[in-house]
């Protein structure tokens, strides 16, 4: 990667030295793109939950994930990605319908799932994040934040780009994330009566 081959100063004469590059015949000012916490572009602690493949549920109701910022943690929590990935195992499948809920409270219960840096020197998650596969408790539902469907036949379409399918609506830079603040979570509930098939459930999130 080439890097800036010159500089001036704020001030002409003296003061802090900023960068610039030769393009041509004219030095133009080198620009680092930086978020609204201050992280420069592709800088920002990311990370991402998975909950692994979880059997679907024959069931009025069943949450197969939730994620919780408890009080304490002193951190904003931005969902960038939600993938809700079927098993490729050979089933006769059904249309499954899901839902993204916000919560009010952390849940309990069911397998404690870990966040994976994807940069090993992060600063470790704190200990008020957490996240959970099916929990049995808890996870109280404050309102419905969007409706989700999917299959899990495995021969459609959708199984075979669920993996790289991002259901968060990211479509422009200037639209928000879904942001987590300080007693805020959200859970993943399947709402379609149906044990046919499982479900990886991946979270991608980042820290400010």
């Amino acid at each position: 990667m080439s890097i800036s081959n010159d500089s001036i100063a704020v001030t002409e004469g003296s003061g802090t030295l900023v960068a610039t590059q030769l393009v041509g015949t004219k030095e133009y000012q080198v620009v680092m793109i930086a978020d609204s916490n201050g992280h420069f572009e592709k800088t920002t602690p990311t990370w991402i939950y998975a909950s692994g493949n979880s059997a679907n549920v024959a069931a009025a109701r069943t949450t197969h994930f939730d994620l919780f910022n408890a009080v304490g943690s002193g951190q904003i929590i931005t969902i960038e990605a939600l993938y809700i990935i079927p098993t490729l195992a050979a089933v006769t499948g059904v249309g499954l319908t899901w839902e993204l809920i916000r919560t009010t409270t952390v849940g309990s219960g069911g397998v404690t799932l870990t966040g994976r840096a994807f940069d090993t020197t992060n600063t470790a998650l704190n200990a008020n994040v957490t996240a959970r596969s099916k929990p049995t408790g808890g996870a109280s539902t404050g309102y419905i934040h969007q409706y989700i469907n999917s299959s899990s036949e495995e021969t459609t379409p959708y199984a075979g780009m669920a993996s790289i399918l991002n259901h968060i609506p990211t479509v422009c830079a200037r639209l928000q994330g879904l942001t987590l603040r300080e007693g805020q979570g959200i859970k993943i509930d399947q709402t379609t009566s149906s044990a046919v098939g499982s479900t990886n459930i991946q979270v991608i999130f980042t820290i400010a």
